[in-house]
């Protein structure tokens, strides 16, 4: 078990170097800590743990409702990232900033609830307006009326050109999963 491991490791670590042109550090391998520190080097550039003789490799991405261009949300150790998000594109010409807000943070709740989580775990988001002065404050109202009160992640928002002239507003969020 523990001697598979070294290996590994010595193997890992000889892989590493080599490929960085730094062959002399290979040798330095059977140092206990040097080998300490190419097992972490190895997890790092591999993606892999080696621990009593197995390979446990890195956890999976889990990916929600695909489409040619991206996700629109996915899973990776225990946090999940969402795309932008934008109101109900049939309806954009007649909503106001309010509305695309309302239904963008409906978005949001059923795909951070299909993945597992939801706005009490939020760690992060991303707003982008089409015009701060005419939309922040409206946005804002719903904003603080959604967001979970004790629970609030971190934010920033921005004015920006948008994909289609009739988005007024964009939302991408980071929560953890419980």
């Amino acid at each position: 078990g523990r001697q598979a491991g070294r290996q590994a490791g010595r193997q890992a670590l000889r892989e590493l170097t080599m490929a960085g042109g730094l062959a002399a550090a290979a040798d330095a391998a059977t140092h206990p800590f040097v080998l300490g520190v190419a097992s972490a080097a190895a997890v790092v550039a591999l993606g892999t743990v080696v621990t009593r003789g197995r390979l446990l490799s890195r956890p999976a991405i889990r990916r929600w409702q695909d489409s040619p261009r991206a996700c629109a949300a996915l899973e990776h150790n225990g946090v999940v990232y969402l795309s932008g998000q934008v109101a109900k594109i049939e309806t954009l010409a007649s909503t106001d900033i309010t509305t695309q807000t309302l239904e963008t943070l409906a978005k949001i709740d059923d795909l951070l609830a299909e993945a597992g989580t939801s706005k009490e775990n939020l760690l992060s988001a991303q707003i982008w307006v089409k015009d701060m002065n005419a939309h922040f404050e409206p946005m804002n109202k719903v904003w603080n009326a959604w967001v979970h009160p004790t629970n609030k992640g971190v934010r920033a928002c921005v004015e920006a050109n948008m994909a289609r002239p009739n988005i007024l507003v964009e939302i991408k969020v980071i929560a953890a999963l419980p």
